[in-house]
This record gives structure tokens, C-alpha cells and sequence, in this order.
């Protein structure tokens, strides 16, 4: 089984607007580099994976994702991340991938580890795997195999809409909650979760360092 990697990458000065709250602009541009870096440096690591590649029409992560090894799908425009990932993986489906892994910029805890166990769960016979957020509403990382098994339908609801598409065409689903993958960044509720949980990750020791304050989630 050829499988693939997918990361789409929006433009990372525009990033978190949810978070104008508690950040600043440049607050929240260095926190979605931190983020994306994350990411790929820990999806580098995961074996068994025939290609890696961002989506983005944004040249600065062009430059960040083939400096860290991984391939750039360049768009001429973005619609929704939706559409960015559907293109991609019809792309790399008619390239010969067998199965991609979409996975979101925007998690802080993600490692090597837990992609690792979502691809073995494909591989292992599984058409679809979604993990949730930890709202149980989002989908923060989607296994398709082929890749163009369903649509995307990222935003809020998307777990329970991708699970209705799934079980219409494919009885080999599954839903797995995984506790570091289903954090991720949206509000600053989100970063006061990360700073009680892991206060000594890189982005836990950043937030304190810029003074973020638990309370302004509140």
C-alpha cells in the first residue's frame, strides 16, 4: 500500500484569528510556525509513508516544508481547506497513492507515534479512520483509503459528517479518540488546555514566555 502524508498550509501571517483575543498578530504568526514545524518534523519521522506533502500557495511554508524533506503541492488559489485537500488527494490517487493521512498544521502535542498507529490501523485493513477533536465535533485527522473515498467537509460538525459519508460507502470505518491529536488549536481555550497539560512543550514554555494568561479563556 503507497500511502501519503497530507498537510494544507493557509497563509500563516493571517493564522488564528480566533485567537486575536489573547494574541497579537505577530503573537499568533510565530505560534502557527511553531505549530507547522511540529508537524512536519514529527510526520518526517513516520515509517512507511511513501510520500510526504504540503498543500499551500503560501511561499514561506513552500520553502519550510522542502527545507524539512517533505514535497509541495502549489495551488493557484485556495477555496477552503476543503477543496485544497480533495485536489490534492485526487492528485496523488491518480499518482498512484493507495491511502492518505490529512493531517491538520495545528497540533501541538501530535508525534511520530500516533501517526505511526494511524496508518497501522489503514493498513491494517481500515477504509477510513477519523480522529475527533476534543470538542468531539471537528475531525483532526482523516485516513482515506482510496483517497477520494468521501469528501472533505472540514469546519464545525465535520466529524459527524465525515462518519455519515464513511459508513455510506465502506463498512471498514473507524472513529479513534487519541488524546494528542484531538487537541488542537482553535480559541484560547485551547492554549489554557495545552498549558494545563504540558506547560513544558515548546509552545507551553512560548505561551508563558509572551505572558499568556489562562484567564483570558475564561
Amino acid at each position: 500500500m503507497r500511502v501519503a502524508l497530507l498537510v494544507p498550509v493557509k497563509a500563516l501571517d493571517q493564522a488564528k484569528t480566533r485567537l486575536s483575543d489573547s494574541l497579537g498578530p505577530s503573537e499568533r504568526s510565530v505560534l502557527a510556525w511553531m505549530l507547522l514545524k511540529r508537524v512536519l518534523r514529527e510526520g518526517a519521522k513516520v515509517p512507511d509513508v511513501q510520500r510526504r506533502v504540503v498543500v499551500t500557495m503560501y511561499a514561506p511554508a513552500m520553502r519550510l516544508a522542502r527545507r524539512m524533506g517533505w514535497e509541495v503541492l502549489a495551488e493557484d488559489e485556495q477555496t477552503s481547506e476543503s477543496v485544497s485537500v480533495d485536489r490534492a488527494s485526487e492528485r496523488l490517487e491518480a499518482e498512484g497513492i493507495d491511502a492518505v493521512l490529512r493531517l491538520p498544521l495545528d497540533l501541538p502535542l501530535v508525534c511520530s507515534e500516533d501517526v505511526r498507529r494511524l496508518v497501522r490501523l489503514g493498513q491494517a485493513g481500515m477504509d477510513a479512520v477519523l480522529v475527533p477533536s476534543r470538542s468531539g465535533e471537528g475531525t483532526n485527522a482523516v485516513w482515506r483509503s482510496p483517497p477520494t473515498l468521501f469528501p472533505s467537509r472540514f469546519g464545525e460538525g465535520s466529524l459527524r459528517a465525515h462518519a455519515g459519508d464513511a459508513r455510506a460507502v465502506t463498512a471498514a470505518m473507524a472513529i479513534v479518540p487519541m488524546e494528542r491529536l484531538g487537541l488542537d488549536v482553535d480559541d484560547s481555550a485551547d492554549l489554557a488546555e495545552l498549558l494545563r497539560v504540558t506547560p513544558n512543550s515548546s509552545v507551553g514554555r512560548y505561551l508563558r514566555r509572551i505572558s499568556f494568561q489562562r484567564d483570558a479563556a475564561r
